[in-house]
């Protein structure tokens, strides 16, 4: 009887493992460039998914990256470290609802912001921050992923480690 159990949590701990790994499946990250690791930081797979980093803090500075996403695991593999992860946009996220991933630049010069920052769009759509922060950052024409989440549209913009709350206004 012994034995018989044995094998039976064996042969279950094998298929629930194997059950794990199926759903895993290898990607590469398209932006931010460079990826980071870091808390908090949004990042794109070259399938469309939006993905966060929770709780670490890796400095990889990593250039479009092979990486293996484990998302019933909430987990990133990258060169041998994992990553815990929760899924923003893509398929079978929950988010707010709406248009979904955003990506565009920032017309002209980007100076960070400031509270009420007013951001207008390569692509004409003209955003408005929405929730109070400052931040001094100089860049020209940034790339930028605007995305809903349970607080409201976020934007982040390329080489960016905070994000912030917009609203739309055109």
């Amino acid at each position: 009887m012994t034995k018989l159990c044995f094998f039976l949590v064996f042969i279950l701990s094998f298929f629930v493992k194997t059950a794990q790994a199926q759903n895993c499946y290898e990607g590469s990250i398209l932006s931010p460039n460079p990826f980071m690791g870091n808390n908090g930081e949004i990042f794109k797979l070259n399938d469309g998914s939006l993905w966060e980093v929770k709780y670490a803090y890796e400095y990889l500075y990593e250039y479009y990256p092979n990486v293996i996403i484990c998302p019933s695991r909430g987990k990133l593999i990258i060169k041998g470290k994992n990553i815990d992860i929760a899924q923003v946009s893509g398929a079978g996220a929950r988010t707010s609802g709406g248009a979904g991933l955003i990506e565009s630049q920032i017309e002209g010069d980007f100076n960070g912001w400031s509270g009420d920052t007013i951001f207008k769009l390569t692509n004409g759509q003209i955003w408005q921050q929405a929730s109070y922060s400052y931040t001094y950052s100089y860049k020209y024409r940034p790339s930028v992923m605007i995305f809903s989440t349970s607080r409201g549209y976020e934007l982040q913009v390329d080489g960016m480690d905070q994000r912030i709350v917009v609203k739309r206004l055109k």
